[in-house]
């Protein structure tokens, strides 16, 4: 809570208003999350098993604002893998693997933590707001819808600050209209930058109560991406 209210006085300080039409709101969100453009973002994924830490893995992530990223497995046991996404295409590379191999966006990582979820940063590419509602709490809660087919999730129920547009929590829906998870968000201030921003994203085992995700945003930078990192040919020779 402490952390919320820090982030919360920090943005009131600095001016950032929620915007008035609802197809810049996501945006707005966006850039609570992510840098505008090309990007690297340091992602750490934590597993907790009744309240202890189980695993954890690093992950460096590359992408654009044209639906592209790339996910290098930085942890020891994972080293050498890779993860594509070209539009809503998804390919995992494995060391000395000759050819990729197509995954969707649902394949897990670590715990709820899947591939979609560090690959796909921006919700205003992927999503519509259909209705939002001002709560007496303070709150806006919006009611997304998949903008296309090959996504994550079918649709999203987010909750934000109505004031600042900050995000507090989601639930997120297949697209049969099944819970896949639920999720709570923490901003703070990005140490390498200033920036306040989404810090951690937490999900919550819906079956196995006592296991809890963490995924970790440790750094978020504008980055100059050599565009052969997106040309799969190019990952496969070559492990950076």
């Amino acid at each position: 809570m402490f952390k919320y209210l820090t982030a919360l006085a920090i943005l009131l300080n600095i001016g950032l208003l929620a915007p008035a039409k609802a197809d810049d709101l996501l945006a707005t969100i966006d850039r609570l999350r992510v840098t505008d453009g090309q990007m690297r973002v340091m992602t750490q994924i934590d597993l907790y098993e009744h309240g202890e830490l189980s695993r954890s893995s690093l992950y460096e992530v590359y992408a654009d604002d044209a639906r592209r990223s790339l996910a290098l497995f930085r942890s020891d046991a994972e080293a050498g893998q890779k993860v594509l996404m070209l539009d809503d295409q998804f390919y995992l590379f494995l060391p000395n693997s000759r050819r990729q191999i197509r995954i969707t966006p649902m394949q897990k990582l670590l715990g709820d933590a899947s591939t979609g979820d560090i690959s796909s940063l921006r919700w205003s590419e992927d999503y519509r707001i259909d209705e939002q509602h001002t709560q007496e709490d303070g709150t806006l809660q919006l009611k997304l819808s998949a903008a296309r087919r090959g996504l994550s999730y079918g649709s999203v129920e987010l909750v934000v600050d109505a004031d600042t547009a900050v995000p507090i929590s989601a639930t997120f829906y297949l697209p049969s209209g099944r819970v896949a998870k639920n999720a709570t968000f923490e901003m703070g201030v990005d140490k390498s930058t200033g920036d306040v921003r989404l810090l951690t994203m937490i999900l919550e085992d819906r079956i196995q109560t006592a296991q809890r995700t963490e995924v970790h945003y440790l750094s978020v930078e504008p980055w100059n991406i050599p565009e052969p990192w997106f040309n799969p040919a190019f990952l496969l020779r070559n492990n950076l």
